[in-house]
């Protein structure tokens, strides 16, 4: 029991540590912005960017994009 309840804490900071939905990107630009610096710096090292982080980063900039659209359309 004792083993458990040390290990409980752990499993949920773990899991608080994932990477940002779409949903978090769009609804905080600053982690959005940090995201893309990290994935802009692994492109230009050669590094794969086809992750799940900078996959999402990439969706939270076009969903964005879309809403700036929507606003100024009036749609």
């Amino acid at each position: 029991m004792k083993k458990l309840l040390v290990l409980l804490p752990l499993v949920f900071g773990l899991s608080a540590c994932g990477t940002p939905s779409v949903e978090d990107l769009v609804d905080d630009p600053e982690l959005l912005s940090e995201v893309l610096e990290e994935c802009t710096a692994k492109l230009m090292k050669g590094e794969d960017v086809k992750t799940e982080e900078c996959q999402n980063a990439t969706e939270a900039q076009k969903q964005i994009l879309n809403n700036v659209m929507k606003g100024l359309l009036g749609n």
